[in-house]
C-alpha cells in the first residue's frame, strides 16, 4: 500500500505504507491510512516526528537488506514529510494523507 501526504501550503509525497505508519505513530497519532492533522497541531507533530528520529539507533551509511539492495533509511524517507510539515507551520496550514 501506498500513502500520500500533503499539506495546505505545500506539495505532497508518496510513501510505502509501512514507513509512512511508522512516521505516523512517531508523530503520537493512529497510523490509520487516512487522516488529516488541523494546522494547529502540526508544529507538535513536526516536533514529536523529529525527536523520535533524533533517538533512533545510528544506520550504517551504506546497509544492504537481505537481497544485497541499499536500504534506505526511515531518518531518509522522512525527509520530505518533514518538508510538508515545516512549509505547513510557516503558513498555518493542515497536512493530511490518504491511500494511493
Amino acid at each position: 500500500m501506498l500513502i500520500e501526504f500533503s499539506g495546505e501550503h505545500s506539495g505532497s509525497v508518496v510513501m510505502f505504507g509501512k514507513a509512512a505508519t511508522a512516521m505516523l505513530k512517531m508523530m503520537g497519532l493512529s497510523g490509520n491510512s487516512e487522516g488529516a492533522i488541523s494546522a494547529p497541531d502540526v508544529p507538535v507533530a513536526l516536533e514529536k516526528l523529529e525527536s523520535a528520529l533524533s533517538n533512533l539507533p545510528e544506520e550504517e551509511p551504506d546497509a544492504e537488506d537481505e537481497d544485497g539492495e541499499r536500504e534506505i533509511s526511515l531518518r531518509t524517507r522522512a525527509i520530505p514529510l518533514i518538508k510538508i510539515l515545516k512549509e505547513n507551520v510557516a503558513g498555518s496550514g493542515y497536512v493530511t494523507w490518504k491511500p494511493q
